[in-house]
């Protein structure tokens, strides 16, 4: 299954629905959002235009977070999780947060994850750690470099990550690995 990975739109609303199309357009299934969408406003305009399975931490930028708690149970196939999310997707041990740090290390370096997905920096990485693939799809703002998302497949465990002016082809997309 391909898995949409996007983070820190900090409102910019145009961004997160062409990264939504494109993620479509590679036939993702599930989206993870790694935090700051900043208002509950552009969480509306995210989940209208992403229907299918979608997982959530907060950034530290997300207020009131009580909102999004409460918009978030009026939906279907929807879930706010805590700081820290821990879920299977397909066969895949995922661990998502916003905000990188030495417990995400540790996490990756326990073996208890197949894949660490976190955002915070604005800046699109990926590399192995262990057993795990980690990475940050970027920014859909455009803070530090183009905006961009990425797409995880469960199927091989890898990361492609997709500029926000590519042409790239679903093809393209999930032939890549890191």
């Amino acid at each position: 299954m391909l898995v949409a990975l996007m983070s820190d739109a900090h409102d910019e609303q145009e961004n997160l629905l062409k990264a939504v199309r494109l993620a479509k357009e590679a036939e993702c299934r599930h989206l993870l959002y790694l935090g700051d969408l900043c208002t509950v406003e552009t969480l509306r305009v995210l989940r209208q235009a992403w229907p299918l399975e979608l997982d959530l931490v907060p950034g530290n930028n997300d207020y009131p977070r009580v909102m999004f708690e409460e918009c978030v149970r009026e939906w279907q196939n929807t879930r706010f999780h805590a700081d820290t999310a821990r879920l299977t997707v397909e066969t895949r041990r995922i661990l998502m947060t916003h905000v990188p740090g030495y417990a995400l290390q540790l996490a990756a370096e326990s073996g208890k994850y197949d894949a660490v997905f976190f955002g915070h920096t604005h800046r699109p990485t990926c590399a192995k750690i262990g057993c795990a693939v980690v990475a940050n799809p970027g920014d859909l703002q455009g803070r530090f470099a183009a905006p961009s998302f990425a797409v995880y497949d469960t199927e091989t465990n890898s990361v492609t990550m997709v500029p926000l002016d590519s042409t790239l082809s679903t093809s393209c997309i999930t032939s890549s690995t890191i």
